[in-house]
């Protein structure tokens, strides 16, 4: 999905390429790997050139840090709004 959201690389090998960042994203969860390929969240939407191996494990590792954000938002009582805040909880 990744790769044909970009027009033809000039990579020196594609191949060689495709399966450094194929092995890349094997270190990350589906749902890290999911966004981060995504043409709407993630570097298609961001890159205008095909990601290297570096930006991609920088994209991975930058959204793992937004879900562990989230999570310990989630457990500090707060929910996230649909117009995308952060609100407190009620106490019951």
């Amino acid at each position: 999905m990744l790769f044909g959201c970009y027009r033809k690389t000039d990579a020196n090998d594609p191949e060689v390429l495709a399966a450094a960042i194929a092995a890349t994203l094997a270190e990350f969860t589906r749902d890290v790997v999911e966004y981060v390929t995504d043409p709407r969240t993630g570097l298609p939407a961001t890159s205008k050139w095909v990601p290297n191996v570096f930006e991609v494990r920088e994209a991975c590792e930058k959204r793992l840090e937004m879900v562990d954000v989230y999570r310990k938002l989630k457990e500090a009582g707060y929910v996230k709004q649909p117009d995308g805040r952060w609100k407190k909880t009620e106490a019951a």
